[in-house]
């Protein structure tokens, strides 16, 4: 699994707007000091049930590989977060697919299998009911850890929200994720926990 941060974005522009509520910012004043845009957002980020809502005006660009089992695990995160993925069948069904194209190891068995069904499925000679019954067959088949790449756009809220849902989870694929999620710019005000600061 690879993940990489593309672009972020709006950090600056979503505290002063928070500074509105404070009267510390206006239409026609508004900008503020660094040192009081930190002062607050140490304060309001680890304050969840909507006083950290500035969070949600933090947007990150990431790039993800991951396995299939890892995104149907992800795509439980709907709100703040939007995605768009590689093809599957553009991307491995043109030569086949190999070992790497999966987190772990496969059974050289369901390889062979899907790599004789792909050939298939490519040939000139293949009917297009028969191409129709393999497409089928080879999605049915695919095994869960395939690596899709997609790229993902989410706000700090929703980040945060997965880092404390999953920063302890069973998989170490989320671990991971989630150690590299510190490490992003304003991370520790995605990681920021009540009385920390």
């Amino acid at each position: 699994m690879r993940y990489e941060l593309l672009e972020c974005h709006g950090f600056e522009s979503a505290i002063k707007a928070t500074m509105l509520s404070f009267g510390t910012t206006s239409f026609d004043n508004f900008k503020t000091t660094p040192e009081d845009m930190k002062r607050l957002s140490n304060k309001l980020a680890p304050k969840d049930g909507g006083h950290n809502k500035f969070l949600e005006q933090v947007q990150y660009w990431i790039l993800i590989q991951a396995p299939l089992f890892w995104w149907k695990e992800a795509d439980t995160y709907r709100v703040g977060i939007s995605k768009s993925s590689e093809s599957t069948m553009h991307k491995s069904w043109k030569n086949g697919l190999t070992d790497e194209n999966f987190e772990g190891p496969v059974f050289q068995d369901t390889l062979n299998n899907l790599n004789n069904s792909i050939r298939e499925y490519n040939s000139e000679l293949t009917t297009p009911e028969r191409k129709h019954y393999l497409e089928r067959l080879i999605f049915n088949n695919l095994p869960d850890g395939y690596l899709q790449t997609r790229m993902v756009n989410l706000n700090a809220k929703c980040l945060r929200n997965i880092y404390f849902q999953r920063r302890n989870h069973k998989l170490q694929q989320w671990r991971d994720f989630c150690k590299w999620v510190e490490n992003l710019p304003h991370g520790e005000l995605i990681t920021a926990e009540l009385g920390s600061d």
